[in-house]
């Protein structure tokens, strides 16, 4: 069931409960390579649901947007629900599939197309960490937007630096050549690992990062960060969630560092 073994390791004890009124919600992106359907109580012609009837009708659509508690969709013109009404959201990649319970939030049908907001009923918390860890990498790129900066004197050959804050701990920095302006290199911390890369780098550089805790006291400054080598099975991971990050940038990163990202992982 989990899509990630080796990272992304969440706990029941470190899982806040689910709040629907202060889940964020995250954009999900155009090209996020996961296949959605949701499966929702058959209805006639008329919308009207059809009684005696338990197996549900599935409809293809495209997630618009998740969060810790729950999502939306595009759906088919053709498809009705009604508000309160069970669901299954289905998602898939490849070999991988996850199946979660829900209930039917709001459903909204228009001439082309409709929108259903649906929340989830998790069965356990073993399907919640499954579904939070395909959460994770929706809300890193979603969540991306460049960080207040002051004005910096620069020698003239030294690169400039964009950083981006995001979800939990996520981190992208982005370093620029001084005179083309073309990207030189990034950084992009997500939670307990990183990915980086600067021009001449045969491929990327794929780390663990561990943030020790900052000392007691007003004044004191969390120590840096302690970086550490990967297995093989786990830098794979990582590569997977850089991948599935990235897709879900959006305005809150410049259109050419996401065409940037986007040629990267093509």
């Amino acid at each position: 069931m989990l899509f990630f073994k080796r990272i992304l390791n969440f706990t029941q004890e470190t899982t806040p409960l689910p709040d629907l009124r202060q889940a964020a919600r995250h954009a999900v992106g155009l090209t996020f390579p996961f296949k959605a359907i949701l499966s929702l109580s058959p209805h006639d012609a008329d919308g009207k649901l059809i009684a005696g009837q338990i197996n549900g009708q599935d409809w293809a659509g495209r997630l618009t947007n998740l969060s810790a508690t729950g999502g939306s969709i595009q759906l088919s013109a053709a498809s009705a629900a009604t508000r309160g009404e069970p669901c299954y959201l289905k998602l898939s990649l490849h070999r991988y599939s996850l199946e979660l319970p829900g209930t039917v939030a709001h459903f909204r049908g228009y001439p082309q197309q409709a929108h259903c907001g649906f929340s989830f009923n998790f069965p356990d918390f073993k399907a919640q960490k499954a579904y939070l860890q395909l959460l994770e990498p929706v809300a890193i790129g979603a969540s991306l937007n460049a960080a207040p900066t002051k004005p910096i004197k620069h020698e003239a050959t030294e690169l400039r630096s964009t950083v981006f804050h995001g979800h939990a701990s996520t981190i992208l920095t982005i370093w620029r050549q001084p005179s083309s302006n073309q990207i030189h290199g990034f950084d992009l911390r997500m939670n307990t690992c990183g990915v980086r890369w600067n021009e001449g780098m045969p491929s990327f550089d794929i780390y663990g990062v561990t943030q020790p805790p900052t000392p007691l006291g007003k004044k004191s400054v969390p120590p840096p960060p302690i970086f550490s080598k990967l297995s093989d099975a786990q830098e794979e991971e990582v590569r997977w969630l850089f991948c599935l990050a990235i897709p879900n940038m959006g305005k809150g990163v410049p259109a050419e560092v996401r065409s940037f990202f986007s040629k990267l992982i093509a």
